[in-house]
């Protein structure tokens, strides 16, 4: 379970990367149908793969298994840092 896990939380980090580049750089997301701002949403994907790579870092079995679990960290933290950083100066600014 945690070799899959660690598998799929790497390919929902690259997709929560594409997700951030498409809702940033695509001015038709104004708000979601929800009334939730689109980066709300991306980070809080972003923060479920973290912790599900978190989860997937217990099944490693060798060092290809050991970068990707460490890249999917810091793409995800990486990631939500920034996108906690942006939502919290534009709410700011709001």
């Amino acid at each position: 379970m945690q070799e899959k896990a660690n598998v799929w939380s790497f390919i929902f980090s690259v997709i929560c990367v594409f997700l951030f580049l498409t809702v940033s750089f695509s001015g038709w997301f104004s708000d979601s149908i929800a009334g939730i701002y689109p980066l709300t949403i991306v980070l809080c994907i972003t923060l479920c793969t973290f912790l599900f790579g978190i989860f997937g870092l217990s099944g490693v079995r060798n060092l290809m298994d050991l970068a990707r679990s460490v890249s999917t960290m810091v793409i995800t933290l990486s990631l939500s840092v920034f996108l906690g950083f942006v939502l919290l100066m534009g709410g700011l600014l709001n």
